[in-house]
Formats: C-alpha cells, sequence, structure tokens
C-alpha cells in the first residue's frame, strides 16, 4: 500500500513538473518584434534614445533587433512544437506582453454632461477624486479594458461603451441633456527632451437624451 501511494506521488510530481516545463517553453518572454512596431512613433523614440545609449546607428540597431527577435522567436516555436497538442487542449496557447513599453504619450477619458444650452460640465476622468461619477464601476479591470484605448485608435466595443455610459448617466441626471465621451492625448517629457506640453482631443462621441 505504501508502495503505491509513494508511486502515485511520484508520478504526480513528474505531471507537475511536466506541466511547469511546457508551460515555461510557452510563456517565455521572448521579444515578437515586428516592423510595424518599431516604426510607430512610440516605437522610433524608443529606437532613437536607445541608439543613443548604445551608440549604434538608428537603421543598423532597428535591423539587428528585427533580426534577433525572429531568430529568438523561431528558436522558441521549434522547442515547444513537439508540445503543440498539450498547448491546444490546455487553452495555454495566449502569450502576454505585461506593460511591454511605458507609452510617454498618454490618453485621458473624460466624461462631461450639459443641460440644454449650457455648458460641459466635466463628471468623470480617472485619477480625479472631484470628478468621479460611476469611478467604482469604470475603473473596475474588466470594465477598463472597454474604454482604454490601443496604442493608435479605442477598443471596438468603445461606442457600445459610450451608449452605456450615456444611459447610466441620464438615468442618474434628469437635468442633464447630453453626455459626451472623448480622450485628450498628452506628452509626458522624458529627461534631457525639450518640453512638450501639446494637448490634443480624439474619439469624441456624443449620446443626446
Amino acid at each position: 500500500m505504501l508502495r503505491a501511494v509513494l508511486r502515485w506521488a511520484d508520478l504526480r510530481a513528474a505531471l507537475l513538473l511536466f506541466v511547469l516545463g511546457v508551460s515555461a517553453i510557452q510563456g517565455c518572454p521572448v521579444p515578437r518584434v515586428q516592423p510595424h512596431q518599431v516604426d510607430r512613433p512610440i516605437g522610433q523614440r524608443e529606437l532613437a534614445r536607445w541608439s543613443r545609449i548604445l551608440g549604434v546607428p538608428a537603421p543598423e540597431l532597428r535591423e539587428r533587433v528585427l533580426d534577433v527577435s525572429a531568430e529568438a522567436s523561431r528558436a522558441l516555436d521549434t522547442l515547444g512544437a513537439p508540445f503543440a497538442p498539450f498547448y491546444e487542449r490546455t487553452l495555454t496557447t495566449q502569450r502576454w506582453s505585461l506593460f511591454p513599453l511605458a507609452d510617454p504619450d498618454p490618453w485621458w477619458m473624460h466624461v462631461e454632461g450639459r443641460r440644454v444650452g449650457g455648458p460641459w460640465e466635466l463628471l468623470y476622468r480617472p485619477n480625479d477624486p472631484q470628478h468621479a461619477r460611476l469611478a467604482d464601476v469604470l475603473e473596475y479591470r474588466r470594465i477598463r479594458g472597454t474604454w482604454n484605448p490601443g496604442a493608435t485608435a479605442p477598443r471596438d466595443s468603445y461606442p457600445r461603451f459610450v451608449d452605456w455610459i450615456a444611459r447610466e448617466l441620464l438615468a442618474q441626471e434628469p437635468e442633464l441633456d447630453e453626455i459626451r465621451v472623448r480622450f485628450s492625448r498628452y506628452h509626458i517629457n522624458l529627461p534631457h527632451e525639450a518640453p512638450d506640453d501639446t494637448t490634443s482631443w480624439h474619439f469624441e462621441e456624443r449620446r443626446r437624451r
């Protein structure tokens, strides 16, 4: 009996070791850098910054980064290929890049409302306790993913999000006649960078009562 228990314990340990090993391969943080990512404005800024730090010309550094990324990706795919059936059956094929690059040009959502003929009033803005209408809901991580834009455009769910928040706010505030949601984009100045106070507005959506 004891021998059987030990054999099962050994088998379970081996299975756990296998799962940890193949999961480590799938989750290995190999940077899969694509040309369009390097060529975006934020990619160009980072390329210029690291070109200065490393003393390598930007065009040469760009090609090196893409070559190393492609080689590393091929090596990881080859290493993980024998375990493809395991990944498919356990649904562990998705890889995430967790905060791969801080964007110095962030988006800042503004939710505003106005009465008939009146001025726009700020109702909600992230990290602004003075304007925090529906903050408990909007800042919940699963809700935030519906409105927080990507690098260049809003999420596909953004219009539906505006429909929903307009219904909520108009129901709570009978005196409001219209809701506007839009994003400001501003620049965070990096060390040794010329000051840039430019702010622009994007993705404006309005809903009337």
